[in-house]
């Protein structure tokens, strides 16, 4: 008489089957939740760049128009995304600390700004800082 303990083969092959059915279910979810939230950051990143660029290029042409931006949400296609510039007149040997005034930098030896732009949505923010100097 035969043994009837045990899995048989066929048992154990659709055991597998099944594993790997569900687990590329829970897979492809999560791959999904994870390009959403970079498809925003990429976007985020790409709009705070264009802006850094946009101050670059307002330096060049004078220097004490680069001014602080209070937040404000962006035109669409950007719905949902707020940007803000915030401009800090600091000293070459202070560069990273908040100092000096705004927005005319009264003091004639400050040289240099730092620009920090943020770009912010519903559950995240991408920032980027820079320094500008007059010479």
């Amino acid at each position: 008489m035969r043994n009837k303990n045990g899995f048989t083969l066929i048992e154990t092959l659709m055991v597998i089957v099944l594993l790997g059915i569900m687990g590329t279910g829970l897979v492809m979810y999560f791959v999904g939740l994870s390009s959403s939230s970079q498809s925003l950051v990429v976007e985020a990143t790409s709009l705070a760049q264009a802006k850094m660029e946009e101050v670059m290029a307002l330096r060049k042409s004078s220097f004490n128009a680069v001014v602080s931006e209070a937040a404000a949400a962006l035109p669409a296609p950007y719905d949902g995304f707020t940007r803000s510039v915030e401009v800090f007149c600091v000293n070459e040997a202070d560069l990273d600390t908040q100092s000096g005034t705004m927005p005319a930098c009264a003091d004639s030896d400050i040289r240099a700004k730092r620009v920090d732009v943020t770009i912010s949505w519903t559950g995240g923010s991408a920032a980027f800082t820079t320094v500008i100097t007059d010479h």
